[in-house]
């Protein structure tokens, strides 16, 4: 949550300076010692699959054709959206979930 507000860049990595939505993801989980790819598509084949929203725990990795992004509870996510709005708190069910990914 400390990155909320920070910009998105398409292809970056830095949490305080600039990223993408995968880039937001791998960079929080590399914050905690864990290697995820820097591509949204590549994160979906992470760690295991939990059946969706209704089994999310905070922490997992929400994924979205294309997007992915970081469940926090109460239906909500993390993530780095748009060029406009940067890193935000969004419903989690804002688009069509593809999976939900246990990392830990």
């Amino acid at each position: 949550m400390q990155f909320v507000g920070n910009p998105y860049v398409y292809g970056g990595s830095s949490l305080t300076n600039g990223t993408d939505c995968s880039g937001f993801t791998s960079g929080v989980y590399r914050n905690f010692g864990v290697s995820l790819p820097h591509s949204s598509g590549a994160q979906r084949s992470m760690g295991y699959s939990v059946g969706g929203l209704a089994n999310a725990q905070a922490g997992d990795i929400v994924c979205y054709s294309g997007h992915v992004g970081i469940y926090i509870g109460g239906g909500q996510i993390v993530h780095a959206s748009t060029a406009k709005t940067g890193i935000k708190v969004s419903n989690a069910a804002y688009r069509n979930v593809l999976d939900v990914r246990r990392i830990f």
